[in-house]
């Protein structure tokens, strides 16, 4: 779907969009629609009004006239902040590297109507292999009919199940007859092989009949099950929905999963991946899942930026409002702007040698881009550039609060990520001793279950020399949601 009539949305671009960004949005979305490769049968009024809206814009005195049309309001009205915290704030002059932090918050300028709301283009990728039978089946069937009668009219959900190959039981639509989707639902069977290629192309592909930027396109891809030879395919679809501003959650059920593949899968699209280890989990996750989805004020919030000289980006993880760690290469996905929500991001840099004879020291330059679908013109986009002085006579000086809090909430994580590297570099010993000195840490903020688990995990890692598949996942999705504030949606009680 290509949306209403302003030309900038059609094509997916801001209003200050240069020529050539215009010319490259206008190309993947003539490959996309074009009615000889699309078989949709609204591409070619679609492929239409793009072309329409490039042939304005791409000519320098057509677009002119056409921007005076424009209301100005939105152009001199910001729509998104950012502040930056340093762990520094200056760096001393010394002759080896250095780490610097940065934690950088976005909010949305203003506070948006809470009843202005984007509508949802939804589309749920279920896992119907042989694994998935009995218990399992019901919960994922029972909790999708909850998901449904959830959703406003104005909602697009289509539903997709795979094994080895893929079915669409609902075909993109608005909810109306709940009787017939609910027993479509209730009717499937499991069977068969998990092969994700099939249910991400198909899902994705529902998603993309009705693609707007004045939707939240997402897909919700459910499985219980390792995938075989399609990883690659399966990454290079994920960056394709990225680029058609598309995001995917990945919920595993169960401990056979690819942790790390679905964790990737997300994370390219600014998503991100969780453990459902109950069907109670799955209940929660869902119905929190479709509220986040509907209270998104900007999506697709990506980092473009240019790799500085003698400075490392090396460590990159989402705080808020969804714990998960990102991207270090640019461009980077960070996910979405909820209202009244803060996306909050903690950047690690390594600063190898400062440059000689300068005041300050660039750790990143580039820019922000977004979508906000209740704008007229969705894409929006801000410069970002992180600089530090550098002094000769700077005395040591505690970092902020705010950082002290974010870094002391994700050592807990980063600790169980060094213990997996240990156990797969073939150094079991150091990665015993991490997991302890994780478990102390865990007992002293009173979280004895998750404590447990970490030391018995030791103890199998000991003897095994490798992590077991169920304790691998509770350690690093527990620890990851603890990184959460007590009083946030996504903290699993």
């Amino acid at each position: 779907m290509v949306s209403g009539s302003n030309h900038y949305a059609r094509l997916g671009v801001p209003r200050d969009a240069s020529a050539e960004d215009i010319r490259s949005a206008y190309f993947e979305a003539a490959r996309r629609l074009h009615p000889d490769t699309n078989p949709d049968p609204d591409a070619p009024d679609q492929f239409i009004l793009v072309q329409e809206a490039y042939d304005v814009l791409s000519h320098p005195d057509r677009r002119s006239a056409y921007d005076a049309t424009l209301p100005s309001q939105e152009l001199s009205s910001p729509a998104v902040s950012y502040t930056v915290q340093y762990s520094r704030s200056c760096l001393p002059w010394m002759d080896e590297a250095q780490l610097v932090y940065a934690l950088v918050e976005f909010t949305s300028i203003p506070d948006p109507v809470v009843t202005n709301i984007p509508p949802l283009n939804l589309c749920i990728a279920m896992d119907r292999s042989t694994s998935m039978q009995g218990s399992r089946m019901d919960m994922v069937k029972a909790n999708a009919i909850q998901l449904l009668r959830q959703m406003k009219p104005q909602d697009l959900i289509s539903i997709v199940a795979f094994s080895d190959r893929a079915e669409v039981l609902i075909p993109a639509t608005r909810v109306s007859d709940l009787n017939r989707i609910e027993s479509r639902i209730s009717q499937l069977q499991t069977g068969g092989g998990t092969e994700i290629l099939h249910g991400l192309e198909v899902g994705l592909n529902q998603v993309r009949r009705n693609i707007s930027p004045t939707y939240i396109n997402h897909l919700i891809l459910l499985t219980d099950g390792r995938t075989y030879g399609d990883e690659a395919a399966c990454v290079r679809l994920a960056e394709e929905a990225a680029n058609q501003g598309i995001g995917i959650t990945g919920l595993g059920i169960g401990h056979e999963w690819n942790d790390t593949f679905l964790d990737q899968l997300a994370s390219l699209t600014g998503g991100t991946s969780m453990y459902i280890s109950a069907p109670k989990e799955l209940h929660k996750f869902l119905e929190q899942k479709y509220n986040s989805l509907g209270k998104i004020y900007a999506e697709q919030v990506t980092f473009d930026f240019e790799p500085q000289p003698d400075v490392e980006l090396r460590y990159a993880f989402r705080m808020q409002p969804e714990a998960g760690p990102l991207p270090v290469q640019s461009p980077a996905r960070l996910g979405n702007i909820v209202q009244f929500q803060t996306l909050g991001i903690l950047l690690e840099f390594l600063v190898k040698s400062l440059p000689e004879n300068a005041d300050k020291i660039c750790l990143f330059k580039g820019r922000v881009r977004m979508e906000i679908p209740t704008r007229s013109i969705p894409s929006y986009k801000l410069k970002m550039d992180l600089c530090r002085p550098i002094s000769m006579d700077s005395e040591p000086e505690p970092p902020p609060n705010s950082i002290v809090q974010a870094m002391s909430r994700l050592t807990l994580y980063r600790i169980q990520e060094r213990a997996r590297q240990e156990v797969i570099a073939g150094d079991v010993a150091k990665a015993t001793k991490h997991l302890q000195y994780l478990a102390t840490h865990l007992l002293s903020q009173g979280e004895r279950e998750l404590a447990h688990t970490v030391l018995v995990e030791a103890e199998h890692i000991h003897k095994s020399q490798q992590f077991s598949k169920e304790g691998d996942k509770r350690i690093k999705y527990g620890t990851r949601a603890l990184l959460l504030s007590p009083g946030s949606e996504y903290r699993r009680s």
